[in-house]
């Protein structure tokens, strides 16, 4: 399986208002020894990049619908938009962004991920191996 996966790069934008928007370059970058997730690096015009960790079924079922609960959510841009364009939502305890990418771009790269690592084929983990995982550390001396 290859290591290196090429990043795909999107000038995508920040939703500022209703018709204010604010450029960005988005890489997002699969590595298919962590399936589960997609890296995303975002760069402003001015300022320094941040890089975060999306989980790749979360954004591949945001390309047809609401996907996410909590810090990260994508879903379809309400009105004509919608087919064409999904907002990736960020938050924190202290501020949020959206963010509006092109659905097409994104829907390609991630059945490439699919293609290299088909879903569930990668263990991931689940609420037991965590229970399993914390009675471990407590049971260590």
């Amino acid at each position: 399986m290859p290591k290196d996966v090429p990043a795909l790069s999107l000038d995508i934008r920040r939703v500022l208002g209703r018709a204010e928007r604010q450029p960005l370059r988005a890489d997002f970058r699969f590595d298919p020894d962590t399936p589960v997730l997609v890296s995303v690096t975002l760069t402003p015009p001015r300022g320094r990049s941040v890089t975060g960790r999306i989980s790749r079924e979360l954004l591949h079922r945001g390309l047809s619908g609401r996907s996410g609960d909590g810090d990260v959510r994508i879903r379809p841009v309400p009105g004509g938009e919608g087919g064409r364009l999904r907002w990736l939502r960020l938050a924190s305890r202290e501020t949020s962004a959206v963010l509006e990418l092109p659905a097409a771009a994104l829907s390609d790269r991630l059945a490439a991920t699919y293609r290299l690592v088909p879903a569930g084929a990668a263990r991931e983990a689940t609420e037991e191996d965590w229970e399993a995982f914390i009675r471990e550390l407590r049971a260590d001396p």
